[in-house]
């Protein structure tokens, strides 16, 4: 959302150059952890990671599987809460 709103991710993509350990440790999360979400994620074709680009697929179901409420973001009046992918 954050880079959506500031033109940053246009087509629902956006570069995300991180290693599994890389995300895992920023996020307190364990590799094995890390990868097995991704996985899921990708499974059920909500988002797509390769060569450090992330897209993603369905917006509203990654929405609905993260429980995510974008209102606690504070983003400018106008901005779309739902990206266009």
């Amino acid at each position: 959302m954050r880079f959506k709103s500031v033109g940053l991710a246009p087509d629902g993509s956006l570069g995300l150059p991180l290693t599994q350990e890389e995300l895992g440790d920023a996020l307190g999360l364990s590799t094995v952890h890390v990868n097995r979400v991704l996985q899921a994620l990708r499974a059920d074709g909500l988002i797509a990671l390769q060569s450090g680009k992330l897209t993603i697929n369905d917006w509203e179901s990654l929405q609905e599987a993260g429980e995510f409420e974008p209102n606690y973001l504070h983003l400018p009046r106008g901005t779309p809460t739902q990206p266009t992918v």
